[in-house]
């Protein structure tokens, strides 16, 4: 299945029988490749869907769905090296554990309505890194500055947003869902985008912006943007996009054999490339 994001079109087809799907940005080359791991003989097609995109975008995202712990061992450890296939191709991977999606719905829900409300959740992240691209505000965030974070820090990548009209309990609370990294907090780098609408005061904004630095203490704020809500009312919706966070499961051991096998490659074509050079 495939949907494309664009300034003037979207097809919206929702077929159980395809796992991936890709969401292109088509004005400013940014591409999404959604996949669900843990399907052995999807595994190659995988790793050459990726590597056409690749070939031809300069901003490739990932985004990767664990399967159920339920669903057994092989399962995971197939999904285990999708994973590090993506996490070699993509600039950057956003993952989701199933489990931790599980526990945003009812455990009496249809399966078939499970799967879009997990989607959704999916599809949310998406279009709110899309929004924040478009979105123009009085400090923007663009294509460049997305690029130019994930590139400092590539790998694993979230982002979240939430919407309130106080801070009357604690941010740690207000921004807590079972889908998010453990580690979210523990980003090493930071973009926040603030909406507000009219009634939201200079002092309102001090106070996010204290406690959200206060809350991510060990990350580098890369920007901060902020944008109006033409709206009357105090409400806010901030969006959180962090990287530098930890890879959810260990790279395995045929993984880690590839990998060397590459360098090795790569470091004996760079001394040939030095040795021609030097004579």
């Amino acid at each position: 299945m495939e949907r494309l994001f664009g300034p003037f079109k979207m097809d919206t087809d929702f077929s159980d029988k395809e796992h991936s799907i890709r969401v292109e940005l088509e004005r400013n080359e940014l591409c999404f490749y959604r996949f669900i791991g843990g399907n052995a003989s999807e595994t190659q097609e995988l790793r050459q869907q990726l590597q056409s995109l690749r070939e031809r975008k300069p901003l490739l995202i990932g985004i990767f769905r664990f399967p159920f712990r339920f669903e057994g061992k092989r399962r995971q450890m197939t999904a285990r090296e999708q994973y590090y296939i993506m996490r070699d191709y993509c600039d950057s991977v956003v993952f989701f554990e199933s489990d931790g999606l599980m526990e945003t719905i009812d455990p009496s829900t249809p399966i078939h309505e499970a799967r879009i409300a997990f989607d959704t959740i999916e599809d949310r992240t998406i279009n709110t890194l899309r929004e924040m691209v478009d979105e123009t505000g009085k400090i923007n965030i663009d294509y460049q500055d997305i690029k130019t974070f994930i590139f400092r820090k590539r790998g694993p990548l979230f982002l979240h947003s939430i919407e309130g009209s106080s801070f009357d309990e604690p941010l740690k609370h207000l921004i807590s869902t079972p889908y998010l990294p453990e580690d979210f907090t523990e980003a090493e780098q930071l973009i926040i985008n603030i909406g507000y609408t009219r009634n939201v005061d200079m002092e309102a904004f001090r106070q996010i912006n204290l406690r959200l630095n206060d809350l991510f203490d060990k990350a580098e704020i890369f920007k901060i943007g902020s944008y109006f809500i033409d709206e009357p009312g105090h409400r806010f919706k901030i969006t959180l996009l962090v990287n530098g966070i930890e890879d959810p499961i260990a790279m395995p051991r045929e993984v880690q054999k590839e990998a060397a096998i590459k360098y090795k490659g790569f470091m004996k074509r760079w001394q040939k490339l030095i040795e021609k050079d030097v004579r």
